[in-house]
C-alpha cells in the first residue's frame, strides 16, 4: 500500500515529527522549508508500506548528523544529501530503490522526502527507532545487523568522506570527531539495507504517525479545539504510543546547555502547582523527574509543548520564561526489549537506574 507525498504534507509531517523526536531530531520549522522548497514544482513523493518493500531493493537511509543547533546557525544548501547519496551509490556499484529516515525527528523525518522529490524515488514508510536518539548505533537496523556503514558524509562546503567500519560503535566514535572538523554537521546515506532487511529491522509506519499527528493538531487549531486532547486521542490511536500522557505543566525557569563533540548536552528546570519539573537532554529529551522522582524515562518519549499551541519545543529551543506542558509516552515494543535496551536503555547515557515504563510511573505517581 503506498499514498503520495504532497507539499501541502510536509507541515503536517513536521509538526508531528517534532512531537516523537524527543525534542532531537533537527529543527521542524528549518526543516520544513527546506523540503518545501524542494518539492515545489517537483511531482508528489510516493510513501510505501515497509511490508511492499520488494525483497530484492536497495534501501538507503538519510540523515542528518551532528548538533541540532548548528543548522539554526548555518542552513544547509540543500544538495548535500542527494550527494551523499550519489556517492553511496557509486561505492556500491548500484542505484538506490527506495530511500528512509534513519529516525525520527523534526528534520530527520524530512530529509528522505527533500532527496526523494529531487531525484524521483519513493520513500518507505519506516524508520529505524519511532524516535529520535543521538548515536549511530541507537538504532533497531543496528540491533537486527543491519550496519550503518558504508557511510557517505558531505557538509555545507561539499566536502566528503566515504566511511567503512567494523562496528557501528566505531563508526560513531569516528564521526563525533568528524562532525566537529566538518563544522558540527553533515548530512549521510547509510543503512543501506535490502527490502528484506526493512521488514525485519525497521520500525514501520512512523511517517504515517507523524502525518497523522501533525494533522489532528492544526486541525483541532483551526476549528479552536483543545489542541492537547487532540493530540492524546491521535497518539493513543496508536499501537506504539498509546500510553501517552501529560505529566507536567509550568514555566521553564531555568535552562544549561552546552555543545560536546557533535552532541547538545544539557539540563533544564520547570516549575508548575504540581512542583518542579527537571528534565535530562543529550540532543534528545532523556529523563524527567518531578520533584526528584522519574515521572518518564529512555528509550520512552518525552516532548515538551507550547502551553497554548501544543507545538512541540526542540530541546535547543528551550528558553527561561517559556510556559509548557510535558508529554510522555511509550515506544514501539522493540524499543524496550532486553536487546534494545542495552544499546539506548538508561545505562547507555549514564544513567544509573532502570528503565520502568511509562503507564508504571503514571501509576506510581497516581498512588
Amino acid at each position: 500500500m503506498s499514498r503520495l507525498i504532497t507539499i501541502d504534507d510536509i507541515a503536517d509531517i513536521a509538526a508531528g515529527a517534532a512531537v516523537l523526536g524527543c525534542g532531537g531530531g533537527g529543527d521542524p520549522y528549518v526543516g520544513a522549508l527546506m523540503t518545501q522548497q524542494t518539492m515545489r514544482g517537483a511531482p508528489p513523493v510516493p510513501l510505501v508500506a515497509a511490508a511492499d518493500v520488494p525483497d530484492d531493493a536497495l534501501v538507503v537511509a538519510i540523515a542528518g548528523i551532528g548538533a541540532p543547533p548548528v543548522l539554526i546557525e548555518k542552513i544547509a544548501n540543500g544538495s548535500e544529501s542527494e550527494l551523499a547519496l550519489r556517492h553511496l551509490e557509486k561505492h556500491l556499484g548500484r542505484r538506490a530503490d527506495y530511500l528512509m529516515s534513519a529516525e525520527v525527528g523534526g528534520l530527520n523525518s524530512l530529509y528522505p522526502l527533500q532527496v526523494a522529490a529531487k531525484v524521483g524515488l519513493p520513500v518507505v514508510d519506516a524508520d529505524g527507532m519511532g524516535r529520535a536518539f543521538p548515536k549511530l548505533e541507537m538504532t533497531s537496523f543496528h540491533i537486527f545487523g543491519v550496519p550503518v556503514t558504508p557511510m557517505a558524509l558531505v557538509n555545507e562546503r561539499g566536502d566528503l568522506m566515504l566511511m567503512q567500519t567494523t562496528s557501528d560503535q566505531q563508526a560513531e566514535h569516528f564521526v563525533k570527531h568528524l562532525a566537529v572538523g566538518m563544522g558540527g554537521i553533515m548530512s549521510s546515506a547509510g543503512f543501506a539495507q535490502s527490502g528484506a532487511d526493512v521488514k525485519r529491522a525497521a520500525v514501520p509506519g512512523t511517517l504515517s504517525i507523524c502525518q497523522d499527528v501533525g494533522r489532528a493538531l492544526r486541525e483541532a487549531r483551526e476549528r479552536r479545539r483543545d489542541p492537547f486532547a487532540a493530540l492524546l486521542a491521535a497518539m493513543r490511536a496508536t499501537d506504539y504510543y498509546r500510553h501517552a500522557h501529560l505529566i507536567f505543566e509550568g514555566k521553564v525557569v531555568d535552562v544549561e546547555r552546552r555543545i560536546t563533540g557533535r552532541w547538545s548536552m544539557g539540563q533544564a528546570r520547570i516549575e508548575g502547582p504540581a512542583g518542579v519539573l527537571e528534565l535530562a537532554v543529550q540532543n534528545e529529551l532523556l529523563v524527567a523527574r518531578i520533584n526528584g522522582r522519574t515521572a518518564a524515562i529512555v528509550p520512552d518519549l518525552l516532548a515538551v509543548l507550547d502551553e497554548d499551541t501544543a507545538q512541540a519545543i526542540t530541546a535547543e529551543s528551550l528558553r527561561y520564561g517559556q510556559r509548557v506542558r510535558v508529554l510522555a509516552a511509550s515506544v514501539p515494543p522493540i524499543m524496550r526489549s532486553e536487546a534494545a535496551l542495552r544499546v539506548w536503555g538508561p545505562q547507555a547515557f549514564g544513567i544509573d537506574e532502570p528503565f520502568v515504563p511509562i503507564e508504571t510511573l503514571v501509576q506510581r505517581h497516581a498512588a
